[in-house]
């Protein structure tokens, strides 16, 4: 146990050089991180439109008054944001490790300045929502700033476990007895930590707040909670509980105590409303706090935790193969949050969890072993620094935005693998009934945490679950390969559309060193793509290519191949060659905002079509005349899959030229 015990030291220094030689891409790519928070905000709506924003792991959380306000196209093409989604009534920006740094630049821009290092009000939170809505609403906004907490109490439980085990420690020496309530220390005053974080959620006097969770764990309570003898509060009987590690008492507490607090300063009289309003407050919340809100809020919170076990007990293989197989898209919609009271009551009542936690356990482990095979297979530089990033974020710390936005959900293939690999490595779980026995997302570093003397073949099992996991998803991500699915991109500030691909894609194969050529659709001039005034295009996100500045109004197939995709708005199409490759061809820059003006489709999605046949014809001079750039990118969006995509720019070029090269 010393050689293993120092073997978690070593990982953990290793984790901390890691850091700093792995530093994000928002910190490799030099960004300016006042600029950004400045595009984020206007991009949300503006200031105006923020209600209040508080961070987590990954992401900034805004509520917004009006969510329509908020362009996405051009808030997921900024430099530095990973994805951004609309969940649980919260507009999610998922930023990836540096989100406190970021963070703090969007607060320090906000109309007030926030008072504490996750959460930011602005005073113009206006928006409605549905009561489900509401709820994850509220977990998120007030766990995500305890985590550090609990997680670092959850370690130091760990470590301490460790010590024991190793010898170094004996239970009877005073130096475990103190570490030992350290770590106890936040579970057994988390009402303190939720009334505060509740407070800055609900708009109440933190200080009311927390003298409220004072009173449901002050020791004189205990007394009469472990006397077990009938009590009464104004001759009503009040249920002895004890409230310590419980979280939806307090919660729920303080936001009826917002209602309360709103009436007593309506009706406080200025002069004494110092001292006559916080009176008011604590005289008429306490009493409900111990004789209605708290017993509904713990025996709600004990129901979670059965529920949990008896999922665990009677399918437990079944439904941690479902949780893990799912878990990333779970963590899309931010509902993962939901879960978190029932954890803690699940560690407080029986001293593990054995289904969110040890779910997350596959699932990260799976997102690990699909970005190693990413980053080993694809070809596309950018691709391969988002993964290794991505995969090392995963496996290190547990945090895994990253890799489900960075990686899984714009490689679709490797979203699937990722759900294989997690279910397996769940079932797994589920058969051998894991625990973990800390309130921490799992990584390799904290492995330690299914360690277990009650349980001596936990550990073993984590390592199996974990393996299985890693093991799975990435063969199946070398099997099923990196194919992308075709997107067509809107140029910056591109009002969103759908996009017709009825086309089911081709399957992968392994490409020969050969040279394929892709033939110019249009008449006119070739450049090189960094001429094209749109960055998602010049800095080749999409793919590699060539654009033509053309000379007249008809696109031809530049590939014998299919047709897989249109845009309603008939500015774009694209074709997959017989030989498999995706060309995209984007007639103009922002044309998607013509609505179809100007362009006439000849062809239909899933039609065959030979090298020269007409596309798409339209209108020149009309594009012109309406204020938008015709110059035309022609990308090949799986550039990833070749060893080379090479654009051949001349003064001159016909419809048949060879226009790409492809290797």
């Amino acid at each position: 146990m010393w050689i293993f015990f120092r073997l978690d030291l070593f990982l953990f220094l290793t984790t901390i050089i890691g850091h700093r030689i792995g530093r994000s891409d928002l910190e490799e790519m030099n960004m300016d991180r006042t600029k950004l928070a400045s595009e984020i905000i206007k991009n949300v709506g503006g200031k105006d439109n923020v209600g209040s924003v508080i961070h987590c792991m990954t992401r900034l959380r805004f509520t917004l008054n009006d969510n329509s306000k908020v362009n996405e196209a051009e808030l997921k093409q900024l430099q530095g944001v990973m994805g951004a989604t609309d969940n649980g009534g919260q507009y999610q920006v998922i930023i990836g490790n540096d989100v406190p740094l970021v963070f703090q630049e969007v607060a320090k821009q906000l109309p007030t300045n926030p008072n504490d290092s996750v959460a930011h009000t602005t005073g113009n939170e206006k928006k409605k929502m549905n009561v489900f809505l509401q709820m994850i609403n509220v977990l998120s906004s007030t766990m995500a700033p305890i985590v550090p907490a609990l997680a670092g109490a959850g370690i130091l439980k760990v470590i301490l476990t460790l010590l024991v085990m190793a010898g170094i420690l004996e239970t009877t020496d005073p130096t475990h007895y103190y570490i030992s309530f350290f770590a106890d220390t936040v579970f057994y005053f988390l009402p303190f930590l939720l009334a505060f974080s509740s407070a800055s959620k609900f708009k109440v006097n933190p200080y009311l707040a927390v003298s409220i969770a004072g009173i449901m764990l002050h020791p004189k309570f205990g007394e009469l909670v472990a006397a077990k003898e009938p009590s009464a509060l104004f001759g009503l009987p009040v249920t002895l509980i004890n409230y310590s590690s419980t979280v939806l008492p307090i919660i729920i507490t303080v936001w009826i105590m917002s209602y309360i607090e709103r009436f007593a300063d309506k009706v406080s009289p200025s002069v004494i409303k110092i001292f006559f309003k916080p009176l008011l407050v604590i005289i008429i919340t306490a009493p409900l706090a111990l004789i209605v809100i708290g017993p509904l809020g713990y025996h709600m919170g004990n129901g979670l935790a059965a529920g949990i076990y008896f999922l665990q007990d009677r399918v437990g293989w079944l439904s941690l193969a479902l949780l893990a197989a799912f878990k990333p898209l779970i963590v899309m919609t931010g509902m993962h949050w939901a879960f978190t009271p029932a954890i803690i009551t699940s560690i407080s009542t029986y001293g593990y969890d054995g289904l969110m936690l040890v779910s997350s356990l596959s699932a990260i482990f799976s997102l690990t072993g699909a970005c190693l095979a990413v980053a080993i297979r694809t070809k596309d530089s950018n691709m391969r620094q988002i993964a290794l990033s991505a995969g090392t974020t995963s496996l290190l710390a547990g945090i895994t935005e990253p890799a489900i936005f960075g990686v899984a959900f714009k490689l679709k293939r490797v979203l699937v693998a990722t759900i294989i690999g997690g279910g397996l490595s769940g079932v797994y779980a589920g058969i051998t009934q894991l625990k973990i026995f800390a309130l921490v997302t799992p990584s390799i570093l904290k492995l330690p945490t299914f360690v277990s003397e009650e349980y001596p073949n936990n550990f073993m099992n984590a390592i199996i679950t974990a393996t299985i996991a890693l093991v799975v998803s990435f063969v199946m991500t070398l099997v099923l390969g990196l194919k992308e699915n075709v997107p067509v991109v809107q140029a910056a500030g591109a009002v969103s559309e759908t996009v017709v691909t009825d086309t089911p894609p081709a399957p992968a194969v392994i490409r020969e060193k050969t040279q394929t050529p892709v033939y110019s659709p249009l008449n006119g001039q070739s450049v090189h793509l960094s001429q094209v005034n749109d960055k998602v295009f010049s800095e080749e996100f999409m793919g590699k290519g060539i654009a033509v500045i053309p000379t007249d109004g008809t696109v031809v197939s530049p590939v014998k191949g299919t047709v897989t995709t249109l845009t309603k708005s008939k500015h774009a199409i694209s074709i997959t060659s017989d030989e498999g490759i995706e060309v995209l061809i984007h007639i103009g820059l922002d044309t998607v905002k013509l609505k179809g003006k100007h362009f006439e489709n000849l062809v239909a999605v899933g039609q065959e079509v030979n090298v020269g046949d007409l596309l798409i014809e339209f209108d020149l001079e009309g594009i012109k005349n309406d204020g938008f750039e015709i110059i035309t990118p022609i990308i090949i969006t799986n550039t990833s899959e070749y060893l080379d995509v090479i654009g051949n720019e001349k003064t001159g070029v016909c419809q048949g030229d060879e226009l790409i090269s492809v290797l």
